[in-house]
């Protein structure tokens, strides 16, 4: 099994002192002592995620109130060390402040939401979190509870808990927002400032689409409407991210996509439930930036071509639903509105083909993500078949329905 290189080595703060005083402090109970000594391991496989650095261990104590041992399972976020572009990206602690935040107010409180109309909306168990002297968030890790990772989905069936999870989210923030005055403003952080740190895998992405262009005939009449498009491809992205001036804003996850959800697998390997992860980019913004996460980075592409439609459908049912039955008083927006939004936003959607696409087609495992990220390696996938012929349809599609514009 291959791991992320600066897991495979915990800083030397992480320790036995340290866990004990995160245990007395989360179960307000000074008298935990620990019981066996904590054995740190790496947090993700190789190219499961990206930027912070994560370790799981489990933590054994007892406390003199009850004499009882007991342990936990934990999993933790931490700041990179080591000098390169993670260290870069995750400088400040905005990330990670946004995270504690959620997992400590947020999520609880969207859940008591959802409770009260017999919705359950689950989330691992906030156990410490601070900036202080290092910046560090701990949660419950539930891998051993029956939740696993998987791949991209293949069946419209296993899309259904996910669609559920996020309408479920955008609803209960929508609740929010319209009985605290504040709640909007705590999510203001500017992503797409935060994006463009990883410019070079941008450029990287954009330039492999000219590059097919200029070698493929069948590609040639894309060169202008692409040359077009990434003229202010930066105030683009960051603009993305601003509150909609045209739509109903929403919390979003932001990094909605297959790596950053865990799910319950029943006997015959259908999905019967699932549960997001990594809160850290949450933002107040339009919902189109999570619905094309929804459909660019979580079903097979098999799967969106036949019901990307269907889906969008599935998730405004939902969330439409939901806010009725929270007893929202405000303005619902139609369907036909959230179609109109996506379609203003679907620039969204040529930037994930253009920069995302090609990992389907290659394993992640075996490359340097940091020289990927920067723009360093050559893409692999370029004289893929099925990767150009992807590439043709959809970009036939972008110039079709507007999104690229050769006039």
């Amino acid at each position: 099994m291959s791991y992320n290189q600066d897991e495979l080595e915990a800083p030397a703060w992480l320790n036995d002192e340290f866990f004990r005083d995160v245990m007395r402090e989360s179960n307000n109970d000074q008298t935990i002592e620990l019981t066996q000594a904590c054995v740190l391991r790496p947090g993700t496989n190789k190219g499961d995620h990206y930027a912070s650095v994560m370790f799981r261990t489990t933590v054994t104590y007892r406390s003199k109130r009850t004499n009882e041992e007991k342990s936990v399972n934990l999993i933790m976020k931490t700041k990179p060390e080591a000098e390169g572009l993670k260290k870069e990206l995750l400088e400040d602690d905005g990330l990670f402040a946004i995270e504690i935040d959620m997992y400590s107010k947020t999520l609880p409180e969207m859940a008591r939401l959802l409770k009260e109309i017999g919705e359950e909306y689950n989330f691992p168990r906030y156990i410490y979190g601070t900036l202080k002297p290092r910046t560090i968030l701990i949660l419950e890790d539930i891998s051993g509870q029956g939740w696993v990772m998987g791949d991209f989905i293949s069946t419209l069936d296993d899309m259904k808990p996910i669609v559920r999870d996020i309408a479920r989210f955008h609803a209960a923030s929508i609740m929010m927002e319209s009985s605290d005055v504040t709640f909007a403003r705590r999510f203001g952080y500017s992503m797409g400032d935060k994006f463009m740190g990883f410019e070079g895998m941008i450029k990287k992405g954009f330039g492999d689409l000219m590059q097919l262009t200029e070698k493929y005939p069948e590609f040639a009449h894309f060169a202008k409407p692409l040359e077009k498009f990434q003229a202010n491809l930066r105030e683009f992205y960051v603009a993305l991210y601003d509150p909609s001036k045209t739509h109903q804003n929403v919390l979003i996850h932001g990094d909605f996509h297959s790596k950053n959800m865990l799910h319950k697998v029943d006997a015959e390997g259908r999905h019967t439930d699932t549960i997001l992860l990594d809160y850290q980019i949450c933002c107040w913004t339009t919902p189109a930036i999570d619905l094309y996460y929804l459909l660019d980075m979580i079903p097979t592409q098999e799967l969106k071509d036949k019901y990307r439609y269907e889906l969008i459908y599935m998730y405004y049912q939902q969330y439409s639903d939901l806010l009725r039955r929270l007893g929202y008083l405000g303005k619902i927006p139609t369907l036909l509105d959230l179609q109109i939004e996506l379609l203003r936003y679907a620039g969204l959607e040529l930037f994930h083909y253009a920069i995302f696409s090609s990992f389907r087609y290659m394993d992640q495992s075996a490359i340097d993500i940091e020289a990927l990220l920067k723009g360093e390696l050559d893409n692999p996938v370029l004289n893929n078949p099925e990767f150009k012929k992807l590439m043709h349809t959809e970009l036939t599609r972008f110039l079709h329905q507007g999104t690229l514009s050769s006039i």
